[in-house]
């Protein structure tokens, strides 16, 4: 496979001024560069002279040539057609943005990648010179971006509709229920079969309001709206609520390294994944058990690690774990995992998951912290 043709350095006209910048200038061009490793799109900063002067991580991956690469290499002529992109960084510097251009980019092993491409002008205050940003996302991935939120949105609109219908149904069967209990025990508070016959009827219809709860998690992924969290404090929220179930089932909670763990861009749906994962360690801890959640901060990311000291998991159905509808609990819904899963991809992050027969469970969440935590670090 031949090499790319080495590209002709594409050079301004415009002279950089020598004037200094002004300190709020000077923050913002910081924060920009701390914040560009963290962006999924393909980001260079040219100079004046369109020599490239920043280079994220995310667009050495799509072309395959590092920052002293592309540096040596010039970026105008990794594009085709190379007539286009030229035109476009010359607008740039008279200062014209363009917002969408669809050219190919001929990564370093010779394939050429669709890609879309946006060039804005940067000029600071007291500059007449100005930067060029350039941002291009692979094509492909813009599709699959966008067909996902199209499933999760039908996926959403048909879920909330249904599960709208099965709740209202379960809430009074839960009413009656408790009714229905309170005059029996006063009336026949000998008859231990209607008390198990009762009890009966309040799990089963427990595990069908779990099942609505479930999908009405995925459902709500279709809404994308995310706030800033400490998601220390959401676990230590939700404490107290697993508190009474924990002591029933004589399990021990430990809670470690939550307090410095920071702000993570989180949907109030991920509530679920930790309850459906401490549902899942209570489960595995049938005979009583310690089940810890810690929590650990990294450089631009945290982790989340929920432990059980339970049976494990065989080696067998790890392959299923995630997937809908496996279950090997005989009352299981067979989607507390998958929407795990599902809800923690929509966050940008992964779950990943170890376990020892007889000794115990550890599912590990990653997720990115929230792009204000991520640069107050760098």
């Amino acid at each position: 496979m031949t090499e790319p043709a080495k590209p002709e350095r594409l050079s301004g006209s415009a002279e950089p001024s020598h004037m200094p910048l002004p300190p709020e200038v000077v923050e913002a061009q910081e924060l920009v560069a701390d914040l560009l490793p963290h962006m999924a799109a393909g980001i260079a900063v040219l100079a004046v002279d369109l020599t490239v002067s920043s280079w994220n991580p995310r667009a050495e991956s799509i072309t395959g040539y590092t920052l002293e690469e592309i540096t040596t290499l010039g970026l105008a002529r990794l594009f085709e057609p190379v007539e286009v992109m030229q035109h476009v960084l010359r607008k740039v510097q008279y200062g014209i943005p363009t917002l969408s251009e669809y050219l190919h980019l001929r990564h370093a092993d010779g394939q050429l990648v669709p890609v879309v491409v946006q060039c804005s002008p940067q000029r600071h205050l007291g500059q007449t010179a100005c930067q060029t940003v350039v941002v291009f996302r692979e094509l492909e991935f813009l599709q699959k971006h966008l067909r996902r939120n199209e499933h999760l949105h039908m996926l959403g609109h048909l879920a909330g509709s249904l599960s709208h219908e099965i709740r209202n149904p379960l809430n009074a069967a839960f009413l009656h229920v408790d009714v229905l209990e309170e005059e029996l025990q006063q009336l026949t508070p000998d008859r231990p079969q209607m008390a198990e016959s009762l009890i009966e009827i309040r799990t089963e219809i427990t595990r069908l309001n779990d099942l609505v709860q479930d999908y009405l998690s995925l459902a709500r992924l279709s809404d994308l709206r995310r706030a800033p969290t400490e998601l220390g404090l959401m676990v230590q929220t939700l404490a107290p609520e697993m508190q009474e179930q924990l002591d029933a089932r004589g399990i021990t909670l430990h809670l470690e390294g939550l307090g410095e763990l920071g702000q993570v861009a989180l949907q109030h749906v991920f509530r679920r994944v930790l309850l459906n994962l401490v549902q899942n360690a209570v489960d595995a801890m049938p005979q009583g058990g310690t089940l810890t959640i810690r929590g650990q901060r990294e450089e631009a990311q945290v982790r989340l690690e929920i432990s059980d000291t339970g049976s494990g998991i065989p080696a067998d159905q790890f392959p299923l774990l995630f997937t809908p509808f496996h279950t090997t609990k005989s009352e299981g819904t067979g989607l507390g995992l998958y929407v795990v899963q599902q809800v923690v991809a929509a966050h940008e992050g992964e779950v990943a998951v170890s376990s020892e027969p007889g000794r115990g469970t550890t599912f590990t969440i990653t997720l990115p912290l929230a792009a204000s935590e991520a640069s107050s670090r760098a």
